[in-house]
């Protein structure tokens, strides 16, 4: 078997602004980027500085077909190194020996230390024995508990599905009317899907959107970033589409204990709700993988993508906890979704629409003056979904069965 090359490096996912910010991070220090996605039309693979694309099958529908077509594809150009971006990276774990048999680095943990982290049961249990804070949570058995359950709940109340990514799979109920209703959707959903798992009934807490991401290397901290939201993409959450980088020792040690103790290995970002005024903090969800707000960091000095890197291509990097504070990133295309999602949604479009406007960020997480292309991409990608579904953020297709791999 021909020698890989550890100068060469595939990103999955490429139709994303995350797949872009990995290729663009990589790239302007010299490293050979290769673009793969579903999609013909990836934003990524429209980019001055990508080297190669790949189209595979959907990794939603053929896992396996997925696999094989990345280490084909890898085995063919001498890729050294694999960066799934997205759900992706659970298939990348699960079949993590195969490319080890083809002499491919992909710097993930551990199948099931993603998947512990990556459920919306497991991981409450696994925070709460840390003592570390969450929302008061109900794990229901089935969907019988779980509507019996509705008599003792408080409202607001937050509806989640076990398997999720941002807010897709997430749903607010201000009665216990509206409770029943959604969960008789997702119960039918469930049922037409052949599955009956229960969503988690948790309580509504009130604070501010933080995330606090990391880079761990065999379970040493390597790198760490706070960041505040300060705008979201959908009404009721989701990912962020604007916010400032900031430092908050008190999640953030929350979030160091919970991977530390999981001996994590690669990236992932720990949300978090903090109330300032009380100076208290739960855990909401953890993202196993590269986050939406990827830019950020990398643009207030911590390069998450090229550290990664160090440690797949060398071994290990210096450890970096001192990054400039106060910058903050949009998203821009996500902005204008998030305007259509305000104005559709809210008692006062105008002011929404004046948000828009009001341009106080330093940098785009898609935007780019000197490499165009991947933004018009984005930008079509979207609208056709949006003319397809009439929705800002469709879920189908779109949530990884876990569980099933």
């Amino acid at each position: 078997m021909a020698k890989m090359d550890r100068k060469k490096v595939l990103v999955t996912y490429g139709w994303n602004r995350i797949a872009y910010i990995i290729l663009r991070s990589l790239a302007i220090k010299g490293i050979d980027v290769f673009v793969g996605d579903s999609s013909r039309l990836a934003m990524s693979r429209m980019s001055k500085y990508c080297k190669g694309f790949i189209r595979y099958p959907s990794f939603y529908e053929d896992p396996k077909g997925f696999v094989t077509s990345i280490i084909d594809f890898c085995r063919k150009n001498k890729i050294g190194i694999y960066f799934p971006v997205h759900e992706e990276t659970f298939i990348a774990a699960k079949f993590i020996d195969l490319f080890k048999e083809s002499d491919i680095i992909v710097p993930v943990v551990d199948f099931d230390k993603l998947v512990k982290v990556h459920r919306k049961d497991s991981v409450i249990k696994y925070a709460e024995s840390l003592g570390i804070p969450v929302p008061k949570t109900f794990v229901p058995k089935d969907f019988y508990e779980a509507k019996e359950l509705l008599e003792i709940c408080r409202y607001p109340l937050v509806i989640k599905q076990i398997n999720t990514n941002s807010a897709k799979g997430v749903f607010y109920a201000h009665s216990k009317e509206g409770a029943l209703k959604i969960l008789e959707k997702i119960e039918k959903n469930e049922r037409d899907g052949n599955r009956k798992v229960p969503p988690i009934l948790q309580e509504y807490v009130t604070g501010s959107g933080y995330g606090v991401s990391l880079l761990f290397n065999r379970g040493k901290l390597r790198a760490i970033f706070t960041h505040k939201r300060l705008r979201e993409k959908t009404f009721t959450g989701g990912t962020s589409t604007l916010r400032v980088g900031t430092i908050n020792p008190i999640i953030e040690e929350y979030a160091i204990n919970l991977l530390e103790s999981l001996q994590w290995h690669g990236v992932a970002m720990v949300e978090f709700k903090f109330n300032e005024a009380r100076k208290k903090a739960w855990l909401i969800e953890v993202n196993p993988r590269f986050w939406g707000s990827l830019a950020l960091p990398v643009a207030s000095g911590v390069d998450f993508p090229y550290l990664l890197y160090k440690i797949a291509a060398e071994g290990d990097v210096q450890p970096l906890s001192r990054y400039e504070t106060g910058i903050r990133a949009r998203w821009i295309l996500g902005d204008i979704l998030a305007v259509i999602d305000e104005i559709k949604n809210t008692r006062n479009p105008f002011k929404a629409f004046l948000n828009f406007f009001r341009f106080n960020n330093d940098i785009y997480d898609d935007l780019w003056k000197d490499d165009l292309y991947p933004f018009v991409f984005e930008f079509f990608y979207y609208a056709g979904k949006f003319i397809r579904t009439g929705s800002t953020n469709p879920v189908k297709s779109a949530l990884l069965e876990v569980d099933k791999l």
